[in-house]
């Protein structure tokens, strides 16, 4: 369903957007966020990149889901989106400033691409973990990129619909997509369908994976069953699964309330919406900004639940050696 402004004539409508203070409030959280998380995501593609022992599949999807993070960080136009509103462009020059910069239709394809990595990687682990000895289930080496590649073009395939949706309205004065709560309601077809791909799908297959895996290591101890003998092997496979669950706790804890928000808006009545707008607007920006957060928390997680990333970042920093051996399995 596209959305033709005319139809909205009917409608007693939302305000037309003006610069608020919670814009420079959010900026400057943004631009915080945004040196942080790039800079952690960067450290950590830069200690897989120059340590060859941790060239394995998991830390070849952990690096892209990084990318992701970067990409969501990069393109956030909450940063400084506002700034351009008093001189943006009308017309196509308008339409693809907000559909490559100033709207969230970059953002939709790296959360998209987060999605489909770390499912992905709780396949793999399940398969590693649950299914040793079904060697034709492993991701190799050799394949990652292939996945990688594939991962890419379906996050691109599948947020092709927001890039066709976003544009700069005269109407309100800003850059609207299908997640801006002005048009939620509107495309509610594709915001729900959307929503339960990034969130219920993949919620699915985590679940199922994590739940096998959890129950293997901690409850039935029938993964690993050695480790608390001593293994290294067997402890560096828990500390893997403890990790990526965390990753994925993580991701969900931040995506939950703005998934939840998104449906709101886009089945509640639109004269409700138009009425609370102030309060609802305020609420969207939070919990934007609550997502982007989880793009700057997986290096944290990587750095407290391994300590081959640490160990990586001494190793290839001048005059430092690392204080244990780098792990091949992280």
């Amino acid at each position: 369903m596209s959305v033709n402004e005319t139809d909205l004539n009917s409608f007693r409508d939302f305000k037309k957007y003006t610069i608020e203070r919670a814009d420079l409030v959010f900026a400057v959280l943004y631009s915080l966020l945004l040196i942080v998380g790039f800079t952690a995501n960067c450290l950590l593609i830069t200690v897989v990149r120059k340590t060859k022992s941790m060239h394995t599949t998991t830390n070849i999807l952990l690096v892209n889901l990084a990318v992701s993070d970067i990409v969501i960080l990069l393109w956030c136009p909450r940063t400084y989106s506002f700034v351009f509103y008093p001189i943006y462009p009308s017309g196509k020059t308008g339409d693809y400033i907000c559909k490559m910069f100033t709207g969230n239709a970059i953002i939709t394809v790296a959360i998209a691409g987060s999605v489909l990595t770390l499912s992905v990687l709780a396949i793999e682990r399940y398969h590693a973990l649950m299914k040793p000895m079904r060697t034709e289930l492993r991701l190799t080496i050799e394949h990652v990129k292939y996945v990688v590649f594939f991962i890419w073009i379906g996050a691109i395939s599948i947020s092709f619909p927001n890039f066709s949706e976003s544009n700069y309205s005269q109407r309100y004065g800003r850059c609207v997509c299908p997640f801006s709560l002005e048009y939620a309601s509107l495309l509610r077809t594709h915001v729900i369908c959307t929503v339960v791909f990034w969130g219920f799908v993949p919620f699915v297959v985590f679940a199922y994976c994590y739940f096998q895996i959890i129950r293997g290591l901690f409850l039935g101890h029938t993964v690993c069953a050695e480790a608390p003998s001593g293994n290294g092997d067997d402890r560096t496979k828990q500390r893997l699964a403890k990790l990526l669950i965390s990753v994925t706790v993580a991701f969900y804890v931040c995506f939950i309330p703005y998934g939840a928000f998104i449906l709101y808006i886009a089945l509640e009545d639109r004269r409700k919406l138009i009425s609370n707008q102030e309060t609802l607007s305020l609420l969207l920006r939070v919990f934007e900004f609550l997502l982007t957060c989880s793009s700057s928390l997986n290096p944290v997680l990587y750095a407290f639940r391994s300590s081959n990333y640490p160990d990586g970042f001494k190793a290839i920093s001048p005059n430092t050696l690392p204080s244990t051996p780098v792990d091949s399995h992280l």
